[in-house]
């Protein structure tokens, strides 16, 4: 199979590379020319739009932000939908809502192209690792024929049914990445106020039934002060707003996950949106007048973002994004 990839971003690159390593003919397409220079000197081939990525691959696979500009990729001007042809599959990676899926899913049958939603989990440290949870909806037959592909960068491979399946399971998954976000940020933020040791608090709670996967994602860089977008704010506020829309459309309340909307339009509104998640315990450091940081033990007067901070040594856990 020849792969044709569009988007290389956060996420994109790493699992081009985990493609070209497997062996793979990759053909690449992205807005930034230096992501495709990289892919080229990894050893893919330039095409200079997405019709030209549909006309030279056996599988299109797109990686991209937001709903908008999915539709625009396939179907836009210069769209891959130009260099479409019968039995060709279209497998997009990003977080969408499953009325997108289901949409796109019907274009492309009128083309007589296959179009899975496939929408993953485990940030671009999985995707370097090739251990991302992939969450696939459409045709089972399509699905069966880019498994091998898939493996290349995941690690759990879940055909969840019919198109639109595989992005509602990835909205349920974001909508709990933010809920347990905001609840882990409030938490050590409690403990930082309290004069505990935020490492020993961690240690604690992982060997206690308060513990999530997101506090060890997350833990670290707080205490680390870094921010730089594995998973952005933004994106998350994306996914949730989704996941608020398809829940109203099936008469689900999501009490939660509106609280944590909340925050998160919060820390967009005080400047974090390019930020990671782990960011979203920023405003409420600022309003309890403590930081999670690294540096001296509790009670200490180490000072971090203009506030009292406490800390202490000894890092855990991993940093991939939700």
């Amino acid at each position: 199979m020849r792969i044709g990839f569009i988007g290389l971003g956060t996420m994109g690159r790493p699992i081009v590379a985990r493609l070209l390593r497997a062996g793979y003919a990759v053909v690449v397409h992205n807005r930034s020319r230096g992501a495709v220079e990289w892919a080229v000197s990894q050893g893919a081939v330039a095409a200079d739009s997405p019709a030209a990525v549909g006309g030279a691959a056996d599988v299109v696979m797109t990686s991209l932000p937001y709903p908008e500009t999915v539709e625009t990729v396939y179907f836009g001007p210069g769209g891959v939908r130009e260099g479409a042809r019968p039995g060709q599959i279209w497998v997009d990676l990003s977080t969408i809502a499953p009325a997108h899926a289901e949409a796109f899913y019907g274009r492309a049958k009128e083309l007589g192209v296959f179009f899975l939603d496939a929408p993953v989990s485990g940030g671009p440290m999985g995707a370097e690792a090739g251990t991302l949870t992939i969450m696939v909806g459409g045709d089972a037959e399509a699905f069966e024929r880019v498994r091998p592909v898939l493996a290349a960068f995941g690690r759990m491979i879940v055909h969840l049914g019919g198109p639109g399946k595989g992005s509602a399971v990835k909205l349920i998954n974001n909508l709990l990445v933010a809920v347990h976000t905001v609840a882990l940020s409030e938490a050590f933020v409690l403990g930082a106020k309290a004069g505990v040791d935020p490492a020993v608090l961690h240690a604690v709670l992982k060997a206690s039934t308060g513990h999530s996967f997101m506090i060890d994602r997350t833990i670290d860089l707080i205490q680390d002060r870094d921010f730089a977008p594995r998973f952005s704010i933004a994106l998350l506020h994306k996914d949730v707003r989704l996941a608020l829309q398809f829940a109203e459309a099936m008469d689900v309340p999501l009490a939660l996950g509106a609280q944590a909307q909340a925050h998160l339009v919060r820390a967009m509104a005080e400047g974090h949106g390019g930020e990671d998640v782990a960011a979203l315990i920023r405003p409420l450091e600022r309003t309890a007048g403590v930081s999670v940081v690294r540096g001296e033990r509790a009670g200490g007067g180490t000072k971090a973002d203009g506030a009292g901070a406490v800390g202490a040594e000894a890092p855990y856990a991993g940093r991939e994004s939700g």
